[in-house]
């Protein structure tokens, strides 16, 4: 069952006059467990819709329909499947212990669903029997599964949990089910490195097509999880697993015509080298879980430069985490040089997490606000959309109004690439 939480205009579900609150119990005898299932089930072009009113009365609606117009119900956020694992690098056990942060942050999800629906990589080792089933049914593909390692022991090692050890086995339930992966290693050295990672290389692509694509990302840590038993990588250890990964990229290209292993962008930096540029990752778009990010961003600004007026007189700052600072730096002065604006990048360092911590969406409002200050009269600020919530909220609660007005009314603007908000603006009168 599920219970609506707001219709949308001009929909089925608003001609029908369906109230906030109500409960859809089945379409077409099925019982709808979740939004997922709401997504499955309308899709036909005749449905039984069987539901029960706010005060308990049951309805029942016979709709006919073309088969892919949505019924406009937005039902209420379903409940998520919990991570089981113990990862000591695990980014939730990284987040402050006494500061109340976006409630998001301090779940431990490991929900195949937000998987299909929304890239999210899990570990397979929560999954019941009837979750099985129904990614199978429902032909829940790709899934975004963090393998880390083929070898069991060391992938038991990282997750905690004794079931993590039976990943080849899931991985070949999925593929006997049709169900494609995008597989991750979240690498980790003296653990999954080294010989361990090339085993994992070598496994995942003799698994043919049912593996789309594998990306290896460094591992991350926070102030508040640095001292769970892993380190970060060094430059060296980043260089020598980018070697692993050219040579599996080269067999690829020789037998499938693609790379298909992806170093993350943020490998390259930590390896002291610049990171390789969109063509690099075969048109796969990983860009949500952190890899090729910085690729991405500089092939959306240039691709947008020439949508760019002149903006002589204008003064423009953009505010950027310590990974993406000097892409950024040299983007803007490309931005420059088209509209004769003046610009400026700061660079934020993160006071929430700690400085090892370097993407702009998990700098707090503070930091943006330490960041800003020299530029309080300037013309315009942008900050990274990914810093914030849906409703304008960065991670420590201040809103994006409230750092506008503590920089004297400096106009501030989320951004996704630059390019987006200033191809709005005009010269400066």
């Amino acid at each position: 069952m599920i219970r609506i939480q707001r219709i949308e205009p001009r929909s089925i579900a608003e001609e029908l006059d369906l109230p906030v609150g109500m409960a859809i119990l089945a379409i077409n005898g099925r019982p709808v467990r979740d939004g997922l299932d709401l997504l499955f089930y309308q899709a036909e072009d005749t449905l039984v819709v069987e539901t029960e009113s706010p005060d308990g009365e049951p309805v029942v609606f016979e709709i006919e329909k073309s088969i892919d117009e949505p019924l406009g119900i937005v039902p209420e956020p379903d409940k998520v499947r919990r991570c089981t694992n113990a990862c000591p690098f695990c980014f939730v056990k990284g987040n402050p212990k006494l500061e109340k942060l976006r409630a998001g942050l301090y779940i431990k999800d490991d929900d195949y669903r937000l998987s299909f629906l929304h890239g999210h990589y899990i570990t397979l080792t929560n999954l019941r029997d009837d979750d099985w089933e129904r990614i199978f049914e429902q032909r829940l593909s790709p899934l975004y599964v963090s393998v880390h390692a083929t070898d069991p022991e060391a992938r038991r090692r990282m997750l905690v949990n004794p079931r993590s050890t039976r990943i080849n086995e899931d991985l070949d339930r999925l593929a006997g089910g049709g169900i494609a992966v995008h597989a991750q290693v979240v690498l980790c050295p003296e653990v999954n490195d080294g010989a361990v990672l090339e085993r994992t290389i070598r496994d995942l692509y003799a698994r043919g097509d049912s593996i789309k694509s594998l990306s290896i990302v460094p591992v991350g840590l926070t102030t508040f999880n640095s001292d769970r038993g892993v380190r970060e990588l060094t430059s060296g250890e980043c260089r020598e697993a980018i070697a692993a990964i050219d040579r599996a990229r080269a067999h690829a290209f020789e037998e499938r015509g693609a790379g298909w292993c992806y170093a993350a962008d943020e490998m390259y930096l930590q390896a002291g080298e610049e990171p390789p540029g969109t063509s690099y990752f075969d048109d796969q778009d990983l860009t949500a879980n952190g890899v090729g990010a910085i690729s991405d961003l500089t092939h959306r600004v240039r691709a947008g430069l020439s949508s760019l007026r002149g903006l002589g007189g204008r003064r423009i700052v953009a505010v950027t985490g310590r990974s993406m600072g000097p892409a950024l730096a040299g983007l803007m002065k490309e931005i420059a040089d088209r509209t004769g604006a003046e610009v400026a990048t700061a660079v934020a360092t993160n006071t929430l997490y700690g400085p090892s911590v370097t993407t702009a969406g998990l700098l707090p409002g503070s930091d943006h606000l330490r960041a800003l200050e020299p530029f309080d009269d300037w013309d315009l600020a942008l900050v990274s959309e990914q810093a914030l919530n849906d409703n304008g909220i960065f991670l420590d609660d201040m809103s994006l109004d409230e750092l506008s007005e503590a920089l004297g009314g400096l106009r501030v603007e989320a951004s996704t690439d630059v390019v987006d908000v200033l191809s709005t603006l005009e010269t400066a009168a």
